[in-house]
């Protein structure tokens, strides 16, 4: 089916539930440095994706420059770290995410992922919880270490990848507050994800944002008229009414 309208959806915490364990990789792959001085309050970061994090925690300890193979070093750590404990524990999906790109992919959304993580982690995330993607609809923070670069990035690959010179409708899923931000800044439309139980999900209804339960309400959702959004929704982040994919 032609597509005219773009999903943006995030990985940890949206799709699979690995935020635990991607934290005790980071965590490890973070004290490998041997930094005098290192921050692990990772929210409070300028920049809160895995290259942002390392970038900033070595220019705190006075390394500015980073070279490529001292960034190479890092991720393949990091990676090895995160391939350890998946084996040992295995992945599990977020409710419904599986169905959601499988449903997506036969209505006039473009799927696209942005995430905070590494490719390499961000490629082992998905394939363990069998959700097929393309490698140049992921975008990770191994390409851009800032969010919204990545988010721009994404729907910028998606316009491309399934030829949408003019979206009709640009909507983000995420679990994180900074992907409520992120939307409100771009002026596009966002959807949480997180039970009302949740830290996330109580966060994000909190700033007045629409939150699902679990991804089987988005693939609902995606009706036969495909709106993801009713029409005339507002964004609670800009205050700016969103469009729908008609």
């Amino acid at each position: 089916m032609k597509k005219d309208c773009i999903l943006v959806l995030d990985i940890d915490g949206t799709l699979t539930d690995s935020v635990p364990m991607h934290q005790e990789a980071l965590l490890g792959a973070m004290q490998a440095l041997g930094l005098a001085r290192l921050n692990t309050d990772w929210g409070s970061y300028p920049h809160h994706t895995d290259t942002g994090i390392f970038a900033h925690a070595m220019a705190e300890n006075g390394v500015e420059t980073l070279s490529s193979d001292k960034a190479a070093s890092f991720e393949r750590d990091l990676d090895a770290r995160f391939a350890t404990l998946l084996a040992e524990r295995g992945l599990r999906e977020v409710p419904g995410a599986r169905a959601l790109v499988l449903a997506a992919a036969q209505t006039r959304w473009g799927v696209v992922f942005a995430t905070g993580g590494i490719r390499s982690v961000s490629q082992r995330k998905l394939r363990a919880v069998g959700i097929d993607f393309a490698e140049e609809t992921l975008l990770t923070s191994s390409e851009h270490a800032s969010r919204r670069n990545l988010v721009e990035a994404a729907v910028s690959r998606a316009m491309h990848v399934y030829g949408i010179p003019n979206p009709q409708a640009v909507t983000s899923i995420g679990d994180g507050l900074w992907d409520l931000r992120v939307a409100g800044e771009l002026g596009i439309g966002f959807v949480g994800v997180g039970s009302p139980d949740s830290p996330s999900g109580r966060l994000l209804r909190a700033h007045g944002a629409t939150v699902f339960n679990d991804l089987h309400q988005a693939v609902s959702s995606l009706t036969p008229m495909d709106i993801l959004w009713p029409r005339g929704a507002v964004n609670s982040a800009t205050g700016t009414v969103l469009a729908s994919c008609p």
